[in-house]
């Protein structure tokens, strides 16, 4: 679960284009240096455009030596190996996401089931926290977080669109846009308090 979350709130994908990574070697290439990493989907997106085709996913890891002793465990990078390194021995699809229970173990998982776990992740991060999980959160609910964060930390609209896959800055602005330093649900994801900056 925790992969797929960091996956989710890092990249700002659709949930398809999450379900849609692999193993392949022409899918998933780690730098030589283990700074990052760059993932493809195998699918078509949603948006056909020269722009969106194939867009990857490019993971950068977490300084170690920062201020906030909780940053490295938030690493998206680290998390995809200890994934990678977790499935390998029931993994029976190239596809990154493989099911880990029941009759379908170590094959390809659903968008619905990945879904599930971004969900279950994030309901999970609130309950360790002492906090009641959001009403109505949806796996959706991480690419509003990721993309509002970007914007507010300056990131280019134009960059943003590129990342979430979306064809123009209004889809952004008028569905997606919320204001996370305020009472937003999920605005303090992936923000740490003094309380729990140690789990």
């Amino acid at each position: 679960m925790k992969v797929a979350f960091l996956l989710a709130i890092t990249s700002a994908k659709r949930v398809g284009e999450l379900q849609a990574l692999s193993m392949a070697e022409t899918c998933l290439r780690w730098n030589p240096d283990g700074s990052g990493v760059v993932l493809w989907p195998t699918f078509l997106p949603k948006v056909l455009s020269r722009t969106h085709l194939n867009q990857p996913i490019r993971l950068t890891r977490f300084d170690s030596t920062s201020e906030e002793g909780s940053s490295e465990l938030l690493c998206p990078v680290r998390a995809l190996k200890a994934y990678i390194a977790a499935t390998a021995s029931i993994r029976q699809s190239e596809q990154l996401f493989v099911c880990h229970d029941g009759p379908n173990w170590g094959c390809a998982l659903s968008k619905q089931r990945l879904s599930h776990w971004v969900i279950d992740a994030i309901t999970h991060a609130y309950g360790a926290s002492g906090r009641p999980p959001p009403s109505g959160v949806r796996c959706h609910s991480t690419r509003s977080v990721a993309t509002s964060w970007a914007a507010l930390r300056g990131v280019p609209l134009e960059a943003i669109c590129a990342a979430a896959s979306w064809a123009t800055p209004g889809t952004f602005t008028r569905f997606y846009r919320v204001n996370v330093t305020g009472h937003y649900p999920m605005g303090a994801v992936l923000r740490p308090s003094s309380a729990d900056s140690k789990e």
